[in-house]
């Protein structure tokens, strides 16, 4: 593993454990076994080391999802996303328990999760259309309402992942999928 990657994976775990702002840069430096000089050399400031967390965990993210999401019917395509957020929790759960904690406070954990989800919402948006659903738009920012709450419970609760399908067979029962 690279210094530069050292110091991503040290942050993140730091970031998890205390947040972003309890955590100094200093700290980040003693758990990657690095300087503080080679954090600001790679990433310039704090900021822009979150921001590269934030990137490289939602481009894994979405290069997984849209595998998971390709050329799927209508009812297909909504059922795996009642799915996603167990999906994405149990690939990257460091991550998505960081974005838990953090989403709320941080314009840009924020930012980078609106940009994650949009083009989920235009495809369910189609399916519910394409089912006939009096208010495609409508549905979707719901079930979507419900998938963010769902990954942010999964992420913040660490359930066994025979919980996490037992909800989530209930969220399908709901769409009768």
């Amino acid at each position: 593993m690279s210094k530069k990657e050292a110091i991503l994976d040290a942050a993140l775990k730091l970031f998890t454990e205390h947040g972003v702002r309890a955590t100094s840069t200093r700290s980040i430096a003693a758990e990657a076994h690095t300087s503080e000089a080679l954090i600001f050399k790679h990433y310039g400031s704090k900021d822009r080391l979150l921001e590269a967390i934030l990137k490289k965990a939602y481009q894994a993210s979405a290069l997984e999802t849209n595998v998971y999401l390709k050329g799927l019917t209508a009812r297909e395509y909504i059922s795996n996303m009642i799915e996603l957020p167990i999906l994405l929790t149990r690939s990257n759960p460091d991550f998505w328990e960081m974005q838990y904690k953090i989403i709320a406070l941080n314009p840009l954990s924020s930012r980078y999760h609106e940009n994650f989800m949009r083009p989920c919402q235009l495809r369910l948006t189609e399916c519910f259309r394409e089912l006939n659903y009096s208010n495609p738009e409508l549905e979707a920012e719901l079930l979507l309402i419900h998938i963010d709450g769902i990954w942010k419970y999964f992420a913040a609760h660490k359930l066994d992942v025979a919980k996490k399908k037992v909800l989530i067979e209930c969220m399908r029962q709901k769409y009768k999928l």
